[in-house]
């Protein structure tokens, strides 16, 4: 990952846990989602360059409680829960197998509300840009936490910047 991108990583977990109301201290929970469309390579490289990204940033992130959200289609989602330690060490990719299903981040934000809104932060690596069927339910589901919470970041966006999730 480049220096700038987890400069910009930093600052947006940063602004995404001093929001009002949502980390207040103790162990963190948080949801990495991985887009099934991406290769394991680049899968593996982004997401140890995240959590070593975070460990190295601040204390809070060497005992986290991580839910990995495989998001393989529209219909299949793989949650597993794994220590931080397992991703920077890439061990939990073993069984990951590349998808190139169509997916709607309308449903993505749907599960999402509906099962890991108890997370205080949740980072979304996405293949391409993000495909909206129905702007005004994402914006429902993301409405009144789940945007304040949440950073996106597709592989193909020229900006290679990270999005909070209300900026969609």
């Amino acid at each position: 990952m480049e220096m700038l991108l987890k400069m910009n990583l930093k600052n947006a977990v940063e602004r995404v846990l001093h929001v009002p109301g949502n980390y207040t201290g103790g162990i963190l929970e948080m949801t990495l989602v991985i887009d099934c469309a991406l290769d394991k390579d680049y899968v593996k490289t982004m997401a140890s360059d995240v959590a070593g990204t975070l460990r190295a940033h601040s204390d809070i992130f060497r005992n986290v409680r991580l839910n990995l959200l495989f998001w393989v289609s529209d219909v299949k989602f793989e949650n597993h829960v794994i220590p931080i330690s397992f991703l920077q060490m890439g061990s939990c990719f073993e069984e990951y197998l590349p998808s190139g299903q169509d997916k709607s981040l309308d449903v993505l934000t749907a599960k999402l509300k509906l099962l890991h809104a108890r997370s205080k932060l949740i980072i979304v690596l996405a293949g391409n840009e993000l495909q909206i069927r129905d702007r005004e339910e994402v914006k429902r589901n993301m409405y009144p936490f789940l945007g304040k919470k949440s950073l996106f970041l597709c592989r193909n966006d020229a900006e290679r910047k990270w999005r909070r999730g209300d900026e969609l």
